[in-house]
């Protein structure tokens, strides 16, 4: 008897042990709030109003299956703190494997070309992100995707996605003619970045677009950080689409200075988007930045590549915004 209930007690306190070895939970995310004040406002809104940018919360796990191979997962989910909604997984949002062979996964997820834009992007999820110029094309957030991400090797990496839906959507079988691919190739080593994109298929196709090409880097000396980016996007009825990007940072402490242009061109057209930021942020912590930013643009829509909650079109005009925000990461 004694034994039985010696043997009770040891498996009561053993199953907790182990479920808790095998499964890995983190809870994360990033809150970006801003007040921003509008000049040249060429629509009926408020000249003053308060935005959530990006902001996000997320879980994320992995769990150890042996010989290297872990299987991951992960639901991100958008949140606008200032409107008070929110959409489930609407960011990357997937689950697969991992190991030394890289990663593999099924879900919703950054394309490779999206992901070579992030790293250049001093104002990314601000009023003056860098995709309300250099956005378009396979600059996104596929859904439907199959997704390999490859190792390390001395700085170099690269990445290949696939996706039978990139714009998805209900919740009938996904479209014909709505498939896309995507890869990338970067190397990092130290002050060096260099990267780039390449996306096609019966997408880009269906909504009159060709290949979209991107090349991005960035190159850091002392306090010093240097960063560009080219992006051409063709068009199956003869709009072809060119931006650049040209932007530099200074540390100081706390305090980052920084500021970046940006102009793109659709052939045959007088439509010609440019934008210039300039801005500083403050470190408070190593969670917690406040910043303050001035963004000035023609043909753009401020907000729109950084998911904004608030964004105001400046197309056919010129526009321009002080942003004031605190970002939080968690």
């Amino acid at each position: 008897m004694k034994k039985i209930l010696a043997i009770a007690i040891a498996t009561a306190f053993a199953a907790p042990a182990a479920m808790a070895a095998t499964s890995n939970v983190d809870i994360y995310g990033k809150l970006h709030l801003s007040v921003n004040w509008y000049d040249d406002n060429p629509n009926e809104t408020a000249d003053l109003g308060i935005s959530s940018n990006a902001s996000r919360i997320g879980f994320k796990g992995s769990e150890d299956l042996g010989g290297g191979l872990k299987g991951i997962w992960q639901i991100e989910s958008g949140v606008n703190l200032d409107e008070q909604t929110g959409t489930l997984a609407s960011r990357n949002s997937f689950v697969g494997l991992s190991g030394g062979f890289g990663t593999a996964l099924l879900g919703n997820h950054d394309t490779p070309l999206k992901l070579v834009g992030r790293k250049v992007d001093l104002f990314g999820d601000t009023l003056g992100d860098s995709r309300n110029v250099m956005g378009g094309g396979s600059d996104a957030r596929a859904r439907n995707v199959a997704a390999y991400i490859s190792p390390n090797f001395s700085g170099f990496s690269g990445a290949f996605a696939y996706t039978t839906d990139l714009a998805g959507g209900g919740n009938g079988p996904d479209l014909e003619d709505q498939s896309a691919w995507n890869l990338s190739g970067a190397y990092e080593n130290g002050p060096i970045y260099v990267g780039f994109g390449y996306g096609d298929g019966d997408f880009h196709d269906d909504n009159g677009y060709e290949e979209h090409w991107r090349l991005a880097g960035s190159f850091s000396f002392g306090d010093f950080k240097v960063v560009g980016q080219y992006d051409s996007l063709g068009s199956t009825i003869g709009y072809d689409y060119t931006a650049y990007m040209l932007g530099g940072a200074f540390n100081m402490g706390a305090m980052t200075f920084k500021a970046n242009w940006m102009s793109g061109e659709v052939d045959n057209t007088s439509f010609e988007p440019e934008q210039f930021n300039i801005g500083v942020d403050y470190a408070m912590s190593k969670r917690t930045t406040v910043y303050a930013m001035y963004t000035n643009g023609e043909d753009v829509t401020l907000g729109e590549g950084g998911g904004s909650s608030d964004r105001m079109s400046g197309i056919d005009s010129d526009i321009s915004a002080l942003q004031l925000g605190v970002v939080h990461n968690f």
